[in-house]
């Protein structure tokens, strides 16, 4: 009796020898506390799950609307990034803690000892390197996030949008009001205008003018390109604009003084686009095309399928280069240059202002699909940068997730496009060569058709068409 007592004591000892080092940091690198447990060290596996559950609770509830939505909060929310990162700095020296707590725990024999060492070095350089390097890129999509919507940042737009102080059908006043843009009611309609600052020498001269609306009740989405050579359009404060002036320069003729319209150069071409297309905007956003080249060129070009040749031989590259641009029809990569001309372009046979349009819309698609590619990971950190230089709007940032999840749910179906070309307009025949002006009559029925009652022009006479 007295000999068999020594070895069941001895047993537990035993059998915690034969456990190796490395196994148990490399359980406890999968999961923090699996290592302890197969250390048989129940308590301190416990200590070393929980918080871990605790972070995966929070990471699932971040991710309830999806990840997309996350994204959008993280990107507009500094203080939910700053949190973000700080959790997931804490969480990796966690980890460390428990790999390092489960690799003392072990007993390999001394044959392996340099093996064991290597794969916890290994270890811990790997948990380093993807929660700093996780906490760097966060901070690199919230600084951009912050350039975005930083209400200091005058650089690209003047101030908040102001609501149109001549509704459709009433009689201008002698002094525009200025008033702050309503705030969209809870789950109301809410519209932005979105315009690309163009790559000229002209700081107020606007290539891209798109109002994009989104109405969560019946989960729509209405998109609505105003051609930049838009021109002859009645005025929202009073009178008619001349065919000389397109609606793309408008902001150059407020700044100018040879156009009075009782508003900075900004707010007259946003409260004139509300005027014209009919929906009350919200906020705005300024977007600077240059911007979005110089990412083209960041991620080494971009590959498009055009649907058409385009042959421009009037076509001004802006740097002293001979005039003319010419791409075939089909696959093709574009730089940064080439993607500048392809999307500026609108002298070509065949062409026009709205065909303009749709190719911008062709090259942003390719370059968000370029920037998702794994092997820009790197590059990352720089792009965002260039989009946070780039951009600009007066958008809450607390509700971009908000705007972003309930976009998710509109179907394909419910999403309407439309550029404001025929049978919207008409190609003048003036002193200005292929100026468009708007046919007000089909311009406000299109309105009253994609906003409902929402329409400004709802229940109200249209402006009479004002085409030379």
């Amino acid at each position: 009796m007295e000999t068999d007592e020594p070895n069941k004591t001895d047993e537990p000892a035993e059998q915690e020898r034969g456990r190796s080092p490395s196994l148990a940091a490399l359980l406890s690198f999968v999961w923090p506390g699996l290592g302890q447990l197969y250390l048989r060290k129940r308590r301190q596996a416990a200590i070393f799950a929980v918080p871990s559950v605790v972070v995966v609770l929070l990471l699932a509830y971040g991710l309830r609307r999806g990840a997309f939505v996350l994204a959008a909060q993280l990107f507009a929310e500094r203080v939910v990034a700053i949190n973000t990162i700080v959790v997931l700095v804490l969480f990796g020296v966690w980890r460390l803690v428990s790999v390092v707590d489960a690799f003392r725990g072990g007993s390999g024999t001394s044959a392996h000892k340099r093996i064991d060492r290597a794969v916890l070095v290994a270890l811990a350089a790997i948990i380093a390197v993807t929660h700093l390097g996780g906490g760097y890129y966060l901070l690199a999509f919230s600084d951009a996030g912050s350039a975005v919507f930083d209400p200091g940042n005058t650089s690209l737009m003047v101030q908040a949008t102001p609501r149109p102080s001549l509704a459709p059908g009433e009689t201008a006043d002698s002094t525009p009001t200025q008033e702050t843009a309503p705030t969209p009611e809870p789950n109301g309609r809410v519209t932005i205008l979105l315009t690309g600052r163009g790559s000229g020498t002209s700081y107020n001269a606007y290539d891209s003018i798109m109002v994009v609306s989104l109405d969560p009740k019946d989960k729509s989405i209405q998109m609505v390109s105003v051609p930049r050579d838009s021109a002859s359009f009645p005025f929202y404060f009073g009178g008619v604009d001349s065919p000389s002036i397109k609606i793309n320069s408008l902001p150059l003729y407020v700044r100018s003084g040879a156009i009075k319209s009782g508003n900075d150069p900004y707010t007259t071409l946003v409260k004139e686009v509300q005027y014209l297309v009919g929906v009350t905007i919200n906020y705005h956003a300024v977007m600077d095309i240059g911007g979005f080249i110089t990412m083209i060129n960041k991620v080494g070009g971009v590959d498009i399928v055009s649907p058409y040749a385009v042959v421009d031989p009037t076509y001004d590259w802006l740097d002293g280069s001979p005039y003319g641009f010419s791409l075939a029809a089909g696959p093709q990569h574009l730089n940064g240059r080439t993607a500048l001309a392809y999307i500026r372009s609108r002298h070509g046979r065949g062409d026009s202002d709205w065909k303009r349009s749709s190719r911008q819309q062709l090259v942003l698609v390719a370059l968000l699909h370029k920037m998702a590619q794994p092997s820009q990971i790197l590059a990352l950190p720089s792009l965002l940068k260039t989009l946070g230089a780039s951009v600009d709007t007066d958008f809450p940032a607390n509700q971009v997730a908000d705007y972003v999840a309930l976009a998710q749910d509109v179907p394909s179906a419910n999403i309407s496009q439309v550029v404001l070309g025929p049978p919207y307009t008409i190609t003048g025949t003036s002193n200005v060569n292929a100026a468009n002006c708007l046919l007000n009559d089909k311009v406000a029925a299109l309105s009253v058709q994609l906003f409902g009652a929402d329409s400004l022009w709802s229940g109200k006479p249209a402006s009479a068409n004002t085409c030379p």
